[in-house]
């Protein structure tokens, strides 16, 4: 394959929206690093996606805590691809949680994964994009970060330290020709939203969601959000006063 194909490597590609991101950057002719924990999943989806297009595919499995083994998948996809255009991170624990009742251990786990693993991304992946002198980086937070929500607990705080995390840095990416994308989605339909035992408004599928981000993410958006009637709604509630941000998150719960 010429260097001159782009390259894409999806972390956290065994399931939901990074399976359907996986299919969607194969399909439009990239060369694709899938990696996540479970080696057999990433296995099928490499089975399923040689079915439909030629092109290179390396898999790796590994725990994005465990930062020896996250840089040595950074160095075979490097070793195998010569460079990375593009990374997806798409790894996270979700779970509800209410402040009365919560298991303090995944609480932990959770901000960990979640928080952690980025940082860890972040800390091997920049000094490459660096000496490559460009390269675009998609963190996928949820608009859970915008502002406190019911039963939100861990889940929704490490979402919104990613946010915090992701707009203190653009800046200092970009004086770097290194640009990096939020993408916050609404309600999608997933085996970890498949939990949820209340309504989701505006819930769509994977692949809807997988094509909202490649558009995105192609124009180079700083925010990639969606559906839009729900984040925008979320967006103009977390600028609201206190007093009227409670009575209605009052309402939710």
């Amino acid at each position: 394959m010429s260097n001159n194909v782009p390259t894409c490597w999806i972390i956290g590609a065994s399931h939901g929206i990074g399976k359907s991101l996986s299919i969607k950057y194969h399909e439009a002719g990239y060369d694709i690093a899938i990696s996540a924990r479970s080696l057999k999943n990433l296995q099928d989806l490499e089975r399923d996606l040689s079915k439909k297009r030629s092109g290179k595919i390396l898999i790796n499995d590994f725990d994005i805590n465990d930062f020896s083994a996250f840089k040595q998948a950074h160095d075979e996809v490097i070793k195998e691809f010569k460079k990375i255009d593009l990374i997806i991170f798409c790894s996270a624990i979700y779970e509800q949680m209410n402040i009365f009742d919560f298991d303090i251990d995944l609480a932990q786990k959770i901000i960990q994964t979640n928080i952690g693993g980025c940082l860890n991304l972040l800390k091997i992946i920049i000094p490459q994009m660096q000496q490559q002198n460009y390269g675009h980086i998609a963190l996928v937070a949820s608009v859970a970060g915008y502002c406190g929500l019911p039963n939100s607990l861990a889940y929704g705080a490490s979402k919104a330290a990613m946010i915090n995390l992701a707009e203190g840095i653009y800046p200092q990416l970009k004086n770097k020709n290194i640009n990096l994308s939020l993408i916050n989605p609404g309600f999608v339909d997933t085996r970890l939203t498949k939990k949820n035992k209340f309504p989701m408004p505006f819930i769509i599928s994977q692949e809807e969601a997988a094509q909202e981000i490649f558009i995105g993410l192609k124009k180079k958006k700083f925010e990639v959000h969606f559906p839009k009637k729900f984040t925008l709604f979320l967006k103009i509630l977390r600028i609201l006063p206190y007093k009227i941000f409670f009575f209605v998150t009052k309402k939710i719960s």
